[in-house]
């Protein structure tokens, strides 16, 4: 057997011959190297954007137990190349070195190592560039003016490593981008964001992944603007004199494409204003079969894309036409066996009057008749029985023949004689 030469040197002595630099001041750990182990003869390395393949001849001399990789950290006060990994094999015959910075200059060298823990001669120094990061998204840009959403374009990336796209959101006012979106599929160009406020403004940026998880930069920042919703109705008018009906009108809206107006109507003015009828125009006529019947109104605008103007503060009040006043004055006796009735006119809305005549025509029974179309003040009846009781009601009626309440009823008769 050949005498070897072996040299035991500190640990601040060997990592001055893998790096070239003097030593440093560190606890010393005793290396023995070998100079007669085989050095590594490499056939070449692959460099990534963030990781670099190395590639050696087999070593066939059965007292290597491994091999020791040795690089350095670029942009590092410390200079040296240090021990990064350990493999366990000498029939191992490949490395990949990960998480590397890309556009960035390495330093690597190469050893073998035996069971004992005796080291070779580090082969030659590697210097090796790893490649630039992908560009980011070159075309990216924005559709605004959506009803609470966003449209979002951009240019599929030219690079086949791209697997994926990262959507990133920023409200206004906010420093914070949050990642809103996954888009797989490097050929994918379109993402709509939806659930947004009105009239709100968003900034929006894109990010490209590659199969093997890295990511761009983020491409330039888009702006959107939401829809806004239509404006608020103004000039809401309803009325109180029509018989049997409220109408209401109001300025139209401003906006271009109105799909129709909602409205909501309650039985008080503060109350639960419950969604009533929908319709094109700028009036409306609430038909309502009770006289004096109030309601309260509010208008909105609807556009075609369902966005809903805000229901006004201000509530419009409307009512049905009321009652005539009920005649005042009102009296009635028997003369000559004959009813008068005199009342006196309240109400300058008043065209005529109706008597309602009630007879008793049993303990339990009655018939009522009402006489229409009186136009005095005054009623004649001398068409009454002797020990019969009549009771006389008067109601004024306007000429939309809307009948007052009716006056407190007189009863009359007489006894034969």
């Amino acid at each position: 057997m050949n005498t070897s030469i072996r040299y035991a040197l500190s640990v601040s002595l060997a990592l001055s011959l893998f790096s070239g630099c003097a030593p440093q001041p560190t606890p010393e750990k005793v290396v023995t190297i070998d100079s007669t182990l085989p050095v590594i003869s490499l056939n070449g390395f692959i460099a990534d954007i963030t990781s670099a393949a190395f590639e050696w001849k087999p070593v066939e001399d059965p007292r290597v137990a491994g091999y020791y990789i040795y690089r350095d950290t670029p942009n590092g006060e410390d200079k040296k190349l240090h021990r990064i990994a350990t493999i366990d094999s000498r029939f191992a015959t490949h490395f990949v070195d990960n998480d590397l910075k890309s556009a960035t200059q390495y330093q690597y060298r190469f050893s073998t190592f035996t069971k004992e823990g005796t080291e070779s001669v580090g082969s030659e120094t590697l210097n090796v560039a790893t490649q630039p990061m992908i560009a980011p998204i070159s075309f990216f840009q924005s559709v605004g003016n959506m009803p609470r959403s966003a449209k979002l374009l951009w240019r599929p990336h030219p690079n086949g490593k791209i697997n994926s796209y990262i959507i990133e959101r920023q409200d206004a006012g906010d420093q914070k981008w949050n990642e809103i979106a996954t888009i797989t599929g490097r050929l994918n160009a379109e993402f709509i964001d939806r659930d947004l406020k009105d009239a709100h403004v968003y900034y929006y940026r894109i990010k490209a992944v590659t199969f093997d998880k890295l990511v761009t930069e983020p491409s330039e920042t888009a702006k959107v603007v939401t829809k806004p919703l239509p404006p608020e109705i103004k000039n809401i008018t309803a009325t109180n004199n029509i018989p049997h009906a409220i109408t209401l009108t109001w300025e139209p809206t401003t906006i271009s494409d109105l799909s129709h107006y909602n409205i909501y109507r309650s039985s008080t003015s503060n109350g639960t204003f419950a969604y009533h009828v929908k319709l094109e125009t700028t009036t409306f006529t609430d038909s309502i079969n009770e006289d004096g019947k109030l309601y309260f109104y509010k208008v909105t605008a609807v556009d075609k894309d369902g966005l809903e103007s805000p229901l006004p503060l201000i509530t419009s009040q409307g009512s049905t036409l009321a009652k005539p006043l009920t005649p005042v004055a009102y009296e009635g006796k028997i003369v000559n066996k004959a009813v008068d009735l005199k009342w006196s006119n309240s109400d300058p809305r008043t065209v005529s009057y109706t008597v309602i005549k009630t007879t008793k025509t049993s303990w339990i029974t009655r018939e009522s008749l009402e006489i229409n179309n009186i136009s005095d003040t005054t009623f004649h009846d001398a068409d009454i029985k002797a020990d019969v009781p009549y009771m006389y009601e008067i109601m004024s009626v306007d000429k939309n023949g809307i009948r007052s309440v009716p006056t407190a009823p007189v009863e009359l008769s007489y006894e034969a004689k």
